[in-house]
């Protein structure tokens, strides 16, 4: 029986076939975008060298974590869910670089505080500094913030504004939040002693390029970013709420022998990522 040879693909039909593949790959990456990476943290590990750390720290794990965004937006199963796992990190100590929460006013600080419950905050000397969100919708709520930086500190959270504190040798100083205008770089460094090891918690990664820092040579961490929340091949992430794009996430060398680590954050302003996966961050005390 004679084979029946098939039709030559028209042009037409060319078209159709790559409209219709183009349509599949653009819904499942929406669907990726919405529904995987949102919620598929991934663990980082670094080292984090100092000059002069005392050997008692040489080796302690350090993890940072970011920009949880409780309230309405972010699930909160998700980050109880996270906050649970740290605990297996053995951390020596945390450290929360703000965003802990996106409100309105003060409605979302007791399912803030509950979810922070999860976190081995008990068992492990925690610091961290406020972000823009937790001054509330304008940015600029002191009342809010302060009520909450009250529940924060009562929770056992070392909570820095624009001060200093000292873990097992290792200066920790926590500058308040830029766009809050609440971020005061001279008083919180004049606090320390800049040729001892210091690390500095900054919410906004902005902050690096203000004046004061002069002889700092540490380590900074910060969040706000969310690593753009979307990277694209080529573009990279369209939309930084930053005003320098080299500190969009990652680590980056600063001048003055200075560096900042840009934490990708947990939560998310909309449920979409693509890209750039949720973090939490491992860092590994080490002399430089």
């Amino acid at each position: 029986m004679p084979s029946r040879e098939s039709s030559p693909l028209t042009r037409r039909d060319w078209l159709r076939r790559c409209a219709a593949g183009g349509a599949t790959l653009a819904l499942g990456t929406g669907l990726y975008a919405w529904r995987v990476e949102p919620h598929w943290v991934e663990v980082t590990h670094h080292a984090m060298p100092f000059v002069g750390l005392p050997a008692a720290l040489v080796g302690k794990r350090l993890v940072q974590i970011s920009d949880l965004h409780v309230g309405p937006v972010v699930d909160n199963d998700y980050l109880r869910g996270v906050l649970r796992r740290l605990a297996d990190l053995e951390p020596d100590y945390l450290a929360i670089t703000g965003d802990f929460m996106t409100t309105r006013g003060d409605e979302e600080i007791d399912l803030t505080i509950e979810t922070l419950r999860e976190a081995p905050i008990a068992d492990t000397p925690t610091v961290a500094v406020l972000g823009n969100h937790d001054y509330a919708d304008n940015f600029r709520n002191a009342a809010v913030a302060d009520r909450f930086a009250d529940r924060l500190r009562d929770l056992g959270i070392r909570l820095l504004r624009n001060e200093s504190i000292e873990l097992d040798g290792l200066q920790v100083a926590g500058c308040d939040d830029l766009w809050a205008r609440r971020a005061d770089l001279f008083a919180t460094l004049n606090q320390v002693e800049l040729s001892r090891p210091t690390l500095c918690l900054s919410h906004n990664p902005d902050t690096v390029d203000l004046a004061g820092w002069t002889t700092f040579s540490g380590w900074v961490l910060s969040g706000h970013t969310h690593g753009g929340q979307c990277r694209f091949p080529l573009l990279g992430a369209p939309v930084l709420p930053i005003r320098n794009h080299r500190y969009a996430r990652g680590h980056v060398r600063l001048s003055g022998g200075r560096n900042l680590y840009v934490n990708r954050g947990l939560g998310y302003s909309r449920r979409v990522r693509l890209g750039v996966r949720p973090e939490v961050t491992v860092f590994t005390l080490t002399t430089a």
